[in-house]
């Protein structure tokens, strides 16, 4: 067997060129490994947080993550790592919120192929998941969501509702700055949707179908249980703890991507509403069953649905290898050798 000795970067503009943006596509990959799960084909270990050894919260001394997967597909394995650096405080810099890598390994030899950015993908993956788990979860005939929050996950998220809800009519938007005025404008342009900034969580709430929570890193919620009315809402909770806890006691369903994984990440909603024992982690389930059809979606209107993701690394892998190989056919991206001869062997 020869050892490839060459890794294949590539940067955000590669991967936007294959296809990493691509939500519909995302949803597809991210569709198969969810079957893949079902069958014990994916080993997922627990994601590694790293911060700094302080008393401040991840919304104030940032963290790193680290998100490994092997995949078990016809085609051949896939073996994973994202490593995404995420510092709230970015944004005020000019920077990004979230920056990483994802690599991807030779499943036989363990070498390394490819390393590339994982902005792209890292917040498309999330909104196709939040499409995936939508089609099963929301009552396709909603015409109004609240978001609160508006960074570039909640672009995906957005992007992901207007595809899985065809009636989507009225969007809210709330958010600490004024960035709200930049997405609606900026948004409204990219789905024929009427987007509108409000100053407040309530307004963006109020009435709303769906709300989707996604802040930088929050250990303090935004939306509290006096701001729903609890008539057939569907909650996408998808950053840490962005929702008072008593609203899961509202809840007849509660829905995790994997629940042992939000389980040991400990910050998200759920997490932190079974520690302080709202609710019993017995009432949480996992999406795969749902996706795969061996549990029903939504099954009336009027259920109180809550679903909070915790981001598995096994969704990144899946569509960075779709991209990698979409690199490869393309001739996209930039060689360079790790080595001109391994003469330590």
């Amino acid at each position: 067997m020869k050892l490839s000795k060459d890794l294949l970067l590539l940067s955000m503009e590669d991967v936007l060129a294959c296809g990493g943006a691509d939500l519909e596509l995302a949803a597809g990959d991210i569709k198969k490994a969810f079957a893949l799960l079902g069958e014990g084909k994916i080993h997922q270990p627990p994601k590694t947080t790293l911060r700094a050894p302080t008393i401040h919260s991840e919304h104030h001394q940032g963290i790193v993550n680290l998100l490994s997967s092997y995949i078990d597909e016809e085609s051949g394995g896939i073996l994973g790592i994202k490593a995404l650096g995420a510092m709230p405080s970015n944004v005020i810099h000019g920077l990004p919120r979230a920056t990483g890598l994802i690599l991807l390994f030779d499943p036989n030899n363990k070498t390394p192929l490819c390393v590339m950015d994982a902005q792209v993908i890292s917040a498309t993956r999330t909104g196709a998941v939040s499409y995936l788990a939508a089609k099963k979860l929301v009552d396709p005939s909603v015409e109004r969501i609240g978001l609160v929050g508006s960074g570039v996950n909640m672009r995906t998220q957005l992007l992901a509702l207007r595809l899985a809800l065809p009636n989507l009519r009225q969007v809210r938007v709330t958010s600490k700055s004024d960035s709200r005025f930049r997405f609606a404008a900026e948004m409204s342009k990219r789905i024929e949707v009427d987007i509108s900034p409000v100053k407040s969580v309530r307004e963006a709430t109020e009435d709303a179908q769906v709300i989707v929570t996604c802040l930088a890193n929050s250990n303090q919620p935004a939306v509290l249980e006096s701001h729903l009315d609890f008539q057939g809402v569907t909650i996408l909770n998808i950053g840490c703890y962005e929702c008072e806890d008593r609203i899961l006691a509202r809840m007849d369903r509660i829905v995790a991507d994997i629940w042992e994984h939000g389980k040991h990440r400990g910050v998200q909603t759920h997490a932190i509403a079974v520690k302080n024992k709202v609710i019993s982690e017995n009432q949480i389930e996992d999406l795969a069953p749902i996706l795969n059809e061996k549990k029903p979606g939504r099954a009336s209107k009027t259920e109180n649905i809550f679903f909070c993701p915790t981001g598995l690394g096994f969704e990144d892998a899946m569509v960075a290898s779709r991209v990698y190989q979409k690199a490869l056919q393309s001739n996209r991206g930039t060689r360079f050798p790790l080595w001109n001869h391994p003469v330590w062997i």
